[in-house]
């Protein structure tokens, strides 16, 4: 049941080195496009990364948390930096959820928020083909070397970067229950 899979599905940090078979991702992003968005305008375009790409942009994402860095050679900050690219090199696939950058403000809001949809209509697919996921942000979406790689124009606004791969482990958490954060108007 689909509430089962929303309920059940965890942000997954850590994955096997087990790939991920292409027709897995392929099944996960078309029930992405069936996400709703305003006026049907389909505003997402997704970029997989896999083997080199995927090295690169670790490459990429390191250069980018380095650049953030208050002394960024000093030797505590190596090992920081060496985990950042390990940990992105070694995820199986990263998918990469853009969005057209409309010029009406309101539609832009709407494809923006729609494309989170897709990203997690992705993740709901891929829970439900045993694949875990994390979903980040971060301005490494704006990093010019980033979107330069990613051959993505002014157009485009990366909305998130989605983390995917067979589970190691599957964290536990709770959450607060929906009758604590609802009010109800008559």
């Amino acid at each position: 049941m689909v509430i089962d899979a929303i309920m059940s599905r965890r942000s997954v940090p850590r994955y096997r080195a087990d790939p991920v078979a292409r027709d897995v991702i392929e099944r996960a992003l078309e029930a992405a496009v069936w996400s709703p968005n305003h006026h049907l305008t389909e505003p997402w375009q997704f970029i997989v990364l896999q083997g080199d790409s995927k090295e690169r942009f670790a490459e990429l994402r390191r250069d980018y948390v380095r650049s953030t860095m208050a002394e960024p050679d000093a030797p505590e900050k190596q090992k920081v930096l060496d985990n950042v690219y390990q940990a992105t090199k070694n995820t199986p696939v990263i998918v990469i959820f853009t969005a057209a950058i409309h010029e009406n403000l309101e539609q832009r809001e709407e494809d923006f928020w729609a494309t989170y949809g897709a990203a997690y209509a992705f993740m709901l697919a891929m829970w439900s083909e045993g694949v875990g996921s994390f979903f980040r942000t971060a301005a490494l979406r704006d990093y010019p070397p980033l979107r330069e790689f990613l051959h993505l124009g002014d157009d485009r606004r990366i909305i998130g970067f989605v983390y995917a791969g067979y589970p190691d482990a599957v964290p536990q958490k709770r959450r607060t229950p929906a009758a604590d954060k609802t009010s109800w108007l008559s």
